[in-house]
């Protein structure tokens, strides 16, 4: 049995590995990790915050509203059909630089670009995956209120 163990122990000391490298990823990408303890499941966010999942909300066992769909898209359109020229890419990529100026640089990641010649320039892109759509909403439905404020 201790020989098992001794042939096993690097999977001890990987899961360890990816449990902190999640950790960094979720810190600098200001998101959560998720992860058995022996209290049950819990939510850890990238200040250090950690909330208990053992509630039906955040086991995730209801879907997300379906309502929400045409609720976001109706804003989008709304905010779309004020300025009909923009493309729609153009549109979504300018939201979300607004909401990223206004959420302490939300989803921006830095990147190295290499050129043709092997020269090397700093980029960033906008990376909204982890964005909760009630949070975007309520981006859009400010952006809407605050144009018909305007007019």
């Amino acid at each position: 049995m201790t020989e098992n163990k001794r042939k096993f122990e690097w999977v001890d000391k990987w899961a360890k590995m990816t449990g902190e490298r999640a950790r960094i990823d979720a810190k600098a990408n200001k998101t959560a990790i998720v992860y058995n303890t022996k209290h049950g499941w819990v939510k850890e966010y990238y200040d250090g915050t950690i909330e208990s999942m053992d509630n039906e909300k955040n086991r995730g066992e209801k879907m997300r509203e379906k309502e929400r769909i045409n609720r976001i898209m109706s804003l989008i359109q709304r905010i779309w059909e004020q300025q009909p020229d923009m493309r729609f890419n153009q549109l979504i990529s300018n939201l979300q630089s607004i909401y990223s100026s206004r959420n302490e640089g939300y989803g921006q990641r830095m990147m190295i670009e290499k050129g043709p010649f092997g020269d090397e320039a700093e980029s960033s892109y906008l990376d909204f995956f982890y964005l909760e759509d009630d949070q975007w909403e309520a981006f859009l439905q400010r952006i809407v209120d605050d144009r018909r404020k305007d007019n």
